[in-house]
């Protein structure tokens, strides 16, 4: 008599290091692609932030502890930002200090716009999976 004998707590074990596996390149790949897709600002530090915090069984934790993260990515409404930063940025981008005060009063008066990045990362990890 011939017999097959599946060993479930094996099995199991092989598929959660499997799914593991999978979860970690995943993680991986959106890290790599927000990166990629983190507008670059003056510092460079939200593109530079993204991390994996924690990984553990079946779970994985990507963020940056950039304040202003998700305000980047989902807009803000007016409101008053740091004139300070504001000047480093247009000294670094436009070349210009002087730029920072209508800049500051146009975010006053009209919030900023969405920059979509985090959408734009996770689809690209998608088209990699």
């Amino acid at each position: 008599m011939a017999r097959i004998v599946f060993d479930l707590d094996e099995l199991d074990d092989e598929l959660n290091a499997e799914v593991a596996g999978i979860l970690e390149d995943i993680a991986n790949e959106l890290i790599n692609q927000l990166k990629l897709e983190s507008p670059v600002g003056a510092t460079s530090d939200l593109q530079r932030s993204w991390q994996i915090f924690q990984q553990s069984s079946g779970e994985v934790v990507l963020g940056s502890r950039i304040e202003y993260a998700a305000a980047v990515n989902y807009g803000r409404p007016p409101h008053e930002p740091d004139f300070e930063q504001l000047q480093i940025w247009a000294r670094r981008k436009l070349g210009d200090e002087s730029a920072a005060g209508p800049i500051f009063n146009k975010i006053k008066e009209e919030g900023t716009e969405p920059n979509r990045y985090l959408d734009r990362a996770i689809e690209n990890t998608l088209e990699q999976f």
